[in-house]
């Protein structure tokens, strides 16, 4: 399946819960700027205008409100069977996939685009067919390498019989825009043209006597065939906005090919889920997912027959079966898998019990509520913590009581290739979510992260590639049509890029204010160049610069210690080379510098204990002063002034300021001035 959760104790040494995004003491909790109020309820969270603290409220504060004093808890590393390293026999090892990253451009594919025909009510089939093509290469690439393995081997050839052969052939005949056409539908374009032409195929002019022409796009709507008085050339009628001319092969320059129907991904409809029919509209949301599972069960029965054949040459009479955590190293999970975490918190201070529990991701979904106003706010709102409700009860192993308990789910690891789904269709009113999300052609994924996940202090930014827009009329689920804007590259060195909208088959050049400006349904972001291109291993800053010698090395290389036999592995803390703690120390002297951070950080002191019991204390007396005089929940500017001079800090003494060369505190890895410093 595409999810898993995996629950693992939290007595492993890990770092403090919560993510990188942090509260600071005279900073609004929401924006960062300078603060003057408290919240009138725990006293511990800052704010620069009521409209920043209600929002904050809605955005998770409700969750953790009067909790904050709360002692960290660990968070430990992830159980091995969450982590594609322990798969002894994995279904694309760290090599495989080190060389055919290698071997794909991992950046903006050429466009224009080109369309896809709707052959009944297919638009969501297409909608995310052109956003994967253009925003996701490694998928269509390993579609094509196994399409060419197993065609010359003979073992799949007949159309119907591997989703993953029928994939890349959509891709390389019906999505690419420059794809060959069959003989019997194009005209050769005669020695002195490189390009094939077909009708329906639209082609900008070029060499034309008259110079008006020159650069002009048109459409092929005629070819006659080359005779001997042609001197072997073809002629093309092309239609234009308000002419027509006739024009040979080498005046042409093709453009974009003739849209066709995926009739090649059409007929695996009723194969893709049980609840898909044909002519029937469908949810964008649910076909990608279902893509991506059966790309996954193909590669993991071909797996299993592998396997087996292995087993058989070595006349071995057991048979290998497939590990089952091996989907872990399918390609849909090294292109878009994550990891992400969520704590359940005893709210009890002297218990202190927490579990976690580990759960892998192929894409995020994201609620839309009266507060997330872009998908940085869905983001924060996915990550804050809430407090379970009475009439769901959380029991702890610690005091072994049930207990209204502080659940949080933070992000672990984050993919390759992110995909982020809004929640926009509901079961009450009209069924669709209308209200507008921002969202730009940048995300930075680092505030959300897991505290304890391996961290460069540097932003993790994502570059927006595609969009999946769901239009609607008067705001009903029940019908609509679906779009997809995807961004092409211009130049060859892929600086300069150009949005386009496909709807259907008509694809037009659109600006990136207008894109910036739909209602997204599916946001698709690909890792930008400060982040590796693998994290599956530590190879892949040496496979992206060595390459082939690169790969040879890693297969020949002996394997490291990854953290087996019960041993809590570093690498996932610190760099030690894929050494455990124990075999670090034992090559080099000395235990890794972040694995004992860790484990200092688990336990606080006694001087921090102390001073965080100070703090409650006077917190309390605080609280019950002014509740004489206070019962709304958003504070004044007056009751927030005397509030301030009986809180104290965090860190127990003076409040430090954030400097203007500090780390900002929302966790987004920039400095305080070129962050929210820019507008305090």
């Amino acid at each position: 399946g595409v999810f898993k959760a995996i629950e693992w104790s939290a007595s492993a040494t890990g770092m403090e819960a919560g993510t990188l995004r942090l509260a600071k003491d005279g900073l609004c909790a929401l924006c960062y700027s300078k603060a003057t109020m408290l919240c009138s309820k725990c006293k511990q969270r800052w704010y620069c205008t009521a409209a920043c603290q209600a929002k904050d409220w809605l955005l998770g504060h409700k969750g953790d409100c009067g909790l904050m004093d709360l002692a960290p808890a660990a968070v430990p590393f992830p159980p091995p069977a969450m982590l594609p390293d322990s798969v002894e026999c994995p279904v694309v090892s760290d090599a495989s996939w080190c060389k055919l990253l290698s071997s794909t451009d991992v950046g903006l594919r050429r466009g224009p685009p080109r369309g896809l025909r709707n052959v009944g009510n297919t638009c969501y089939m297409n909608a995310v067919l052109q956003g994967l093509y253009y925003s996701v290469p490694p998928l269509f690439k390993a579609c094509e390498e196994h399409r060419v393995e197993h065609v010359a081997n003979g073992t799949c050839s007949a159309a119907g019989s591997c989703f993953r052969c029928d994939m890349a052939t959509v891709a390389s005949t019906c999505i690419d825009p420059l794809a060959q056409v069959p003989a019997e539908s194009s005209i050769g374009s005669g020695p002195r043209c490189e390009s094939t032409f077909a009708i329906g195929d639209y082609v900008v002019l070029q060499g034309v006597k008259n110079s008006e022409l020159n650069g002009q796009i048109g459409v092929i709507e005629q070819i006659t065939a080359a005779t001997l008085d042609d001197e072997n050339e073809a002629r093309f009628g092309i239609r234009l906005r308000e002419t027509r001319v006739t024009v040979g092969p080498c005046n042409l320059q093709l453009r974009c090919r003739l849209a066709v129907a995926p009739s090649e991904v059409a007929q695996w409809l009723p194969r893709l889920n049980s609840e898909f029919t044909f002519g029937m509209q469908e949810d964008a949301h649910e076909f990608l997912r279902s893509v991506l599972r059966l790309v996954e069960d193909e590669e993991l029965t071909e797996h299993a027959d592998v396997l087996r054949r292995r087993a058989g040459m070595d006349g071995s009479a057991e048979n290998k079966t497939v590990a089952a955590n091996a989907d872990l190293t399918a390609s849909p999970s090294r292109i878009f898998g994550g990891i992400v975490v969520s704590q359940s918190r005893c709210p009890n201070k002297e218990c202190g019990g927490c579990s976690n529990a580990f759960e892998a991701f192929m894409d995020l979904s994201l609620n839309i509520t009266e507060a997330t106003d872009t998908v940085e706010d869905a983001l924060r709102f996915f990550t804050a913590p809430e407090r379970l409700d009475k009439q769901n009860p959380w029991t702890c192993s610690g005091c072994n009581k049930k207990v209204r308990a502080q659940r949080q789910t933070t992000i672990y690891s984050v993919p390759n290739f992110l995909v982020l789904h809004l929640k926009r269709f509901r079961y009450e009113g009209r069924g669709k979510v209308t209200r507008p999300v921002t969202y730009s052609s940048e995300l930075n994924m680092r505030p959300f992260l897991c505290a304890s996940t391996q961290d460069s202090g540097k932003p993790l930014v994502y570059e927006l590639r595609a969009v999946v827009v769901h239009l609607d009329k008067f705001g009903f689920s029940h019908f609509g049509h679906y779009v997809t804007y995807v961004r092409c590259a211009v130049s060859g060195d892929g600086t300069r890029s150009q949005w386009h909208v496909l709807d259907d088959s008509v694809g037009t050049e659109v600006s990136e204010q207008e894109v910036m400006s739909q209602q997204a349904y599916l946001l698709i972001y690909a890792a930008s160049a400060t982040l590796p291109v693998l994290r599956r291993g530590s190879s892949a800053a040496a496979v992206s610069q060595g390459g082939n010698s690169a790969i040879a090395e890693l297969e020949s290389a002996p394997v490291r210690c990854r953290g087996r036999d019960g041993e809590v592995c570093s690498f996932f803390a610190c760099n030690s080379d894929g050494l455990c703690t124990r075999c670090f120390q034992a090559e080099n002297g000395t235990r890794p510098a972040e694995a004992t951070n860790s484990a200092s950080e688990a336990k606080p002191t006694a001087a921090a204990a102390a001073a965080a019991a100070a703090a409650a204390t006077a917190t309390t007396q605080s609280s019950k002063a002014s509740s004489k005089s206070s019962t709304g929940a958003l504070p004044s500017q007056a009751k927030t002034t005397a509030a301030k001079a009986a809180v104290p800090s965090s860190s127990g003494g003076k409040a430090k300021k954030v400097g203007a060369n500090d780390q900002c505190p929302c966790g987004s890895g920039r400095k305080y001035k070129k962050c929210h410093g820019s507008s305090a």
